[in-house]
């Protein structure tokens, strides 16, 4: 942690109603001794459990055991108002894009360091065990005949033992303080000596419990059992590269600070009170991350930890530069100074786990407009690989968009969302691939719509053609372009094309002449393709070189005339899916010259035709575009997706 400067100001200490009625005590204490071993025996681990019981013996006397560390970060007495709470407690993500790459930056209520790459709810059971060598101290004060409070007494202690401590008759407040270790902290050698004024370590796991009530002695024995609360809050800051599908080479150029400051707290032991007191903005740099990644491997997260006391609002300033990736041909990205300055604002609380996390996504290609929405297409086509750190993250998009990428993992079926596999007949089995890239939900399949606006056609493609229905000669697709060798169509999108930074093939919104291909054996398992198909003359077509084909999210429904073309050329009666198909075809008056087609097809569906439970289909790839309707900030939402 930076060296930090101590300012402070002062809270008052919530001191409640005291218990002034001796029948009061004697009911509790009678209830601690019938259920005391059980209580202690519930709420510690075994090793936990003091090895001797000590019973009051009628004398002044308080008995003191520790029940554990409240978890539970919703109940802690120190937290702020129930509006903080609601707000710390919820997922706050947003999406800020940029050129060269997009950032989804906010708060979510769980740190990866402790959980793994999954973020969880933040919270855990209830209470828990402190380790038996634990020390604390606890401290007395007793109420003045003008209601003011006097300290009078502190003893040191350890968690795994019972202990008892003689008092005055009188009533008292009482305050535990632990570092959750073996440390120890000031006591006061009498009842005249005061102990000091304490600014509170940030870098401690500093544990709390005070009085809600007086304890009142009256020549009896009172039980105290003690739940301790963390004051502090756990702040990760995590930069990460899952969303751009490589991890870092480097170490990227991160500054972390806090403007407005962060806090903590001071106690006064000769009073109990406890008092916010301001720290020297925080700075962090890339030596205070650390890779979350296994030893030896690329580093897709980076983390680095602060604590502070609990407060209305804090404004987290992150700043990633010098951002170097590995991309999946072995080369570097080099982002140079793009710079990703975001300001993250956070309400800690108390004994909280947050995250507040920068995760940095490729950009993508704005083209075509649906519903007022610009329809934004990933740069290039989805596949699906496993293996290492792949196993976190396997849905992701080519860095090089390839010419006739490998089929294996890069040709599905229609609602499929594994490659090469049938999609289930039950939409509940069914899952929308590209709704499976880092962060989940961000990006779709396209829907018929979205297709729409890069096609001027429609036509059939099925098993039994084996090509498009188009007998138009004109000048092809408005906005689209063609090559050959490699063959493919494009088009230039309207923004998102800034950087230099990615390959020519992903600049435009192009689209390689990958073919599609029909299964040569149909199972519920994986299937092999063949990519030749017949024409209508009968003549085996290769489809790879020749077309694009791209899956829509879309069945044609009853009544669509797309629908009645396919059924009445194919004599079928059936159900068709709509795709992408991208060709260059003859144009111009006399379709003597080549003019690049835009086409939005249909292909035969055979809907559990064998019984297996399947939709047999084509298989074709899948471009992904922006899921407008995604929400990081709904309730439970996880960034990780749910593979």
């Amino acid at each position: 942690m930076p060296t930090v400067a101590k300012v402070g100001t002062i809270v008052a200490f919530n001191i409640m109603k005291k218990i002034n009625n001796n029948l009061a005590n004697k009911f509790a204490l009678a209830a601690f001794l019938a259920l005391g071993t059980l209580a202690v025996t519930t709420s510690c681990s075994k090793n936990n459990n003091p090895t001797e019981e000590i019973a009051p013996d009628g004398k002044n006397q308080v008995i003191v055991r520790i029940a554990g560390l409240n978890e539970n970060t919703e109940n802690i007495s120190t937290k702020a108002s129930n509006t903080n709470s609601t707000k710390a407690s919820e997922n706050l993500l947003k999406l800020v894009e940029g050129d060269e790459f997009d950032a989804i930056v906010g708060v979510t209520n769980s740190s990866s360091a402790s959980s793994g790459l999954k973020a969880s709810s933040g919270l855990r059971a209830a209470t828990t065990a402190l380790a038996t060598t634990t020390t604390y101290s606890l401290y007395f004060y007793k109420k003045n005949p003008d209601n003011s409070y006097s300290f009078v007494k502190s003893v040191p202690l350890t968690a795994g033992a019972v202990g008892t401590i003689d008092l005055q008759n009188g009533s008292y407040k009482w305050l535990a303080v632990s570092y959750n270790n073996t440390d120890a902290l000031p006591i006061g050698a009498t009842a005249t000596t005061v102990p000091t004024t304490t600014t509170l370590d940030l870098t401690k796991d500093v544990l709390i419990a005070s009085s809600t009530a007086d304890l009142v002695i009256n020549n009896n024995s009172v039980p105290l059992n003690i739940t301790f609360n963390r004051i502090f809050s756990t702040v990760t800051v995590e930069v990460n590269t899952l969303g751009m599908f490589a991890p870092m080479t480097t170490n990227p150029t991160i500054a972390v600070s806090c403007p407005n400051g962060i806090k903590t707290k001071t106690i006064d032991f000769s009073t109990g009170n406890l008092s916010l007191t301001n720290v020297s903005n925080l700075n962090l740099t890339q030596a205070n991350f650390t890779d979350l990644s296994p030893v030896g491997t690329d580093a897709y997260q980076k983390v680095a930890t602060f604590k502070t006391a609990e407060q209305s609002e804090l404004t987290v300033n992150a700043q990633i530069s010098q951002l170097k990736i590995k991309v999946d041909d072995g080369s570097t990205r080099n982002f140079g100074t793009s710079l990703s300055n975001q300001n993250i604002k956070i309400t800690p609380l108390g004994g909280k786990n947050q995250r507040l996390l920068v995760g940095l996504a490729e950009s993508a290609l704005n083209y075509g407009t649906v519903g007022g929405n610009t329809v934004q297409w990933a740069r290039s086509n989805l596949y699906y690989r496993t293996g290492g750190a792949l196993n976190t993250t396997p849905y992701r998009f080519y860095h090089t968009n390839p010419n006739q990428p490998t089929a294996s993992e890069s040709f599905f079926s229609f609602k499929g969302h594994l490659p090469l596999t049938l999609a289930k007949t039950n939409a509940a089995l069914q899952k929308d691939p590209c709704a499976l890239v880092y962060p989940a939900g961000l990006w779709k399949t396209p829907t018929s719509a979205e297709i729409g606006q890069i096609t001027s056609y429609q036509g059939v493609v099925s098993n039994l053609l084996g090509g498009i229905v188009n007998l138009i000669y004109d000048n092809g697709t408005p906005g689209a372009t063609f090559a050959t060798n490699p063959n493919y169509i494009e088009y230039t999108a309207s923004s998102g094309v800034q950087s230099s930074v990615y390959p020519a093939a992903t600049q435009k919104l192009r689209f390689y002449y990958n073919g599609s291909g029909k299964a040569v054996t149909i199972l519920t398992g994986l299937v092999t393709l063949d990519f030749n198909y017949k024409n209508a003359l009968g003549l085996g077509v290769d489809t790879r070189g020749r077309s694009a084909s791209i899956w829509s999210s879309n069945q044609l429904l009853t009544g669509d005339p797309l629908l009645s073309l396919l059924q009445g050329v194919s004599g079928v009666a059936s159900v068709g899916a709509i795709s992408y198909i991208g060709s260059t075809e003859n144009g111009g008056l006399a379709g003597l010259t080549k003019v690049p087609h835009g086409t939005e097809s249909a292909g035969l569906l055979n809907i559990d035709a064998l019984g297996l439970g399947v939709i047999a289909s084509d298989f074709m790839n899948v471009r992904c575009t922006r899921n407008a309707s995604w929400n990081g900030s709904a309730a439970g939402y996880n960034p990780m997706p749910t593979l």
